[in-house]
């Protein structure tokens, strides 16, 4: 473990990867699980094909701007947080071997209100989806990125791997939450990054820095990693690949003429139902309010039964079931499913 002051200029403008001064790939924390013929370009060089667009851009300027804001609300819910000096950061070294480094900056650190020692917190921000996501699932099944990017400031840090916190924020609403990784699967996810990034030096040992000698490819076309990576374009150009195949494929061709009809359809049958369904809902208002001031549950109204009808809902600590089992076991108590459907408005 090492440290070392790098000017804030430096820790935001470091590639992915990059050959060090003692020959051997020190790859950035943050991109530590990332594809890794990505850091291949990125280490030897090559020109950057797809740089992030404006809108890229200003997501990812606000996300750094709203991490002190997720600080501040942790210090006012009682956490003790010692935020990164954002003018001259501390950079963090671990070394898996002579010939790879991963390093990055941490974004504070942090001791748990009522208990606990002194842990890294790693700052996020997400999409609604995202962030209900991450809450429902663990970081580790959900953005397993960031917790291998704790896991190096962690181990960088105090030479040993602690408890580290997920601190992440809702874009949407400004509803902030954290998660604790426990020190054993801290140090499982530390395990994962080096094991990931081996075949990359086995690569390097066997090619030196040739630019021309690509690792093969880690994700498929059309996923969010390719989606999102500067060098796609190169990356793609003679690959012949596509996107994954959809079970749409394999349907009747549609006309845009049939669509046009049908979406015509569709705002004809909407707007016949909303009439009755808003007399409904005032309906149904009405007859509540007059079953709460009779202080009845059941009534004969004008030939026909009237409920009140009662239900509960139960809710999971998520944070807690996340911190108590292992993502291999929530797996198989919190699944996921996906689903599609149209939206006409």
């Amino acid at each position: 473990m090492t440290t070392q002051d790098v000017m804030v200029e430096d820790v935001y403008a470091r590639p992915s990867a990059r050959f060090a001064g003692d020959g051997g790939l020190e790859v950035r924390a943050s991109a530590a699980t990332g594809c890794r013929r990505g850091l291949w370009y990125a280490a030897t060089g090559h020109r950057v094909t797809d740089p992030p667009t404006p809108a890229a851009l200003t997501v990812l300027e606000a996300g750094n701007a709203l991490e002190p804001v997720v600080l501040r609300a942790m210090e006012r819910a009682g956490w003790r947080i010692t935020p990164a000096e954002r003018l001259m950061p501390v950079a963090v070294t671990v070394r898996f071997g002579d010939a790879l480094a991963v390093s990055g900056h941490v974004d504070a650190v942090g001791v748990m209100p009522v208990f606990g020692g002194e842990t890294v917190v790693e700052v996020k921000t997400r999409n609604p989806e995202a962030f209900r996501r991450w809450q429902t699932l663990g970081a580790e099944r959900s953005h397993p990125g960031a917790v291998a990017q704790a896991a190096v400031y962690t181990a960088g840090r105090y030479g040993e791997t602690r408890d580290a916190v997920i601190a992440a924020m809702d874009t949407g609403s400004r509803a902030w939450d954290f998660e604790v990784i426990p020190s054993g699967r801290v140090a499982q996810a530390l395990a994962g990054v080096e094991e990931w990034l081996a075949p990359l030096t086995a690569h390097h040992a066997a090619n030196g820095r040739d630019p021309e000698a690509l690792p093969e490819r880690d994700f498929r076309a059309g996923s969010w990693q390719c989606a999102a990576c500067p060098y796609v374009t190169a990356c793609r150009r003679d690959a012949g690949e596509t996107a994954p195949e959809d079970a749409a494929d394999d349907a009747a061709p549609v006309t845009e003429a049939e669509a046009l009809a049908a979406v015509a359809a569709y705002a004809e049958a909407h707007e016949a139902l909303k009439a009755p369904e808003g007399a409904k809902r005032e309906a149904l208002d009405t007859l509540q309010a007059w079953m709460a001031q009779q202080g009845s549950g059941k009534e004969a109204l004008g030939g026909r039964t009237v409920s009140l009808v009662r239900s509960r809902r139960y809710t999971v600590d998520y944070r807690r079931l996340n911190a108590a089992l292992p993502p291999e076991v929530r797996a198989g108590i919190v699944t996921e499913q996906e689903s599609r459907y149209v939206r006409v408005t």
